[in-house]
């Protein structure tokens, strides 16, 4: 056995946790090696001082007695849930309407902030034509709401000087 494997054995073996062969291979290994019965002795001096003069922790309750209050205690609160159903209900109700309600409250402000169509006081007729003429720009647009169709037609007349030209064309 290795240095650090025999030194983790003596420790057992203080500690009481080897079985009768072990412990004997063991004290076989220390009555051959002075190191290992220094470290054994060592060892028994240190746990006797820490049991002598360590202070008593004396719990106030078992581990048992404290979880089975916890149980009963649990068991004492799912009853008082249970004879509620009437705010089981509203609850319910609650998780399932207030989207809907939301949805719909939505919908309303969207519906209400659409902005609605000028009134020009202009009445058309199924086919009307209107015309805008200005010096450098000429627009005309054919609205036919019988063949769902508006036609825009811009008209941008130029005076074609040869300067004018000439960059135009660079």
């Amino acid at each position: 056995m290795k240095e650090n494997e025999i030194e983790l054995k003596i420790q057992a073996l203080v500690d009481g946790e080897l079985t009768e062969s072990e412990a004997e291979q063991i004290r076989e290994c220390m009555g051959n090696d002075v190191r290992f019965q220094i470290l054994y002795a060592q060892l028994i001096q240190t746990k006797d001082l820490i049991s002598k003069h360590e202070m008593p922790r004396i719990l106030p309750e078992s581990g048992d007695f404290y979880w089975a209050k916890i149980a009963q205690e649990i068991g004492a609160v799912e009853p008082a849930n249970q004879g509620s159903n009437n705010s089981l209900v509203i609850k319910w109700l609650f998780r399932r309407l207030a989207p809907l309600l939301g949805i719909a409250a939505i919908v309303l402000l969207i519906t209400l902030q659409q902005p609605s169509m000028l009134d020009l006081d202009i009445e058309f007729e199924s086919d009307h034509e209107l015309e805008l003429v200005d010096d450098d720009i000429e627009v005309m647009t054919f609205n036919s709401f019988d063949d769902s169709m508006s036609i825009v037609w811009l008209d941008y007349s130029m005076d074609l000087q040869k300067d004018y030209m000439e960059l135009w064309l660079d």
